[in-house]
């Protein structure tokens, strides 16, 4: 059985970042001076991991919220109806298409009525997995005392 690699996530606030997303030397750049005066405990070394790793990743941490899923035939499923945040673990969203074919399949294919049921059924769902802000204050405080809540 072949090891799987470790994963680190490096998240920082900032405002608004004015960069390319295409440019992943720049996303290193951006990362590595988010990090530059952070001496805690063992941070050098899995951050110099990461921005040497070819798969290395950036993003923003962002959430979609939606009145509506559907509009005539078109639907949005996952993370474009309705993302959560990547700081959330994703397997809820997995379940997605599968509701979708079984919504469409319980209308006899009637569209107008499956995405309605959909929407009545698993709205609720989305909403609790939405309310995040506590888990990213924590993870990320924008205060001296919440890093040292954090560090606790």
């Amino acid at each position: 059985m072949q090891p799987r690699p470790a994963k680190a996530y490096f998240m920082f606030r900032s405002t608004p970042l004015d960069h390319d997303h295409r440019d992943i030397a720049e996303h290193r750049r951006l990362v590595s001076a988010a990090f530059a005066a952070d001496t805690s405990w063992r941070t050098r070394e899995p951050l110099d991991s990461a921005l040497a790793d070819p798969d290395f990743y950036f993003d923003a941490l962002g959430q979609v919220r939606m009145n509506s899923w559907s509009t005539g035939r078109i639907a949005l499923v996952g993370d474009a109806a309705w993302c959560a945040s990547r700081a959330r673990a994703p397997s809820w969203h997995w379940s997605a298409p599968t509701g979708w074919r079984g919504e469409l399949a319980a209308a006899g294919g009637d569209h107008r009525v499956a995405f309605a049921r959909y929407d009545t059924v698993h709205r609720p769902l989305v909403e609790r997995k939405q309310q995040i802000g506590p888990n990213v204050s924590l993870m990320v405080p924008k205060t001296e005392g919440g890093r040292c809540v954090r560090a606790a």
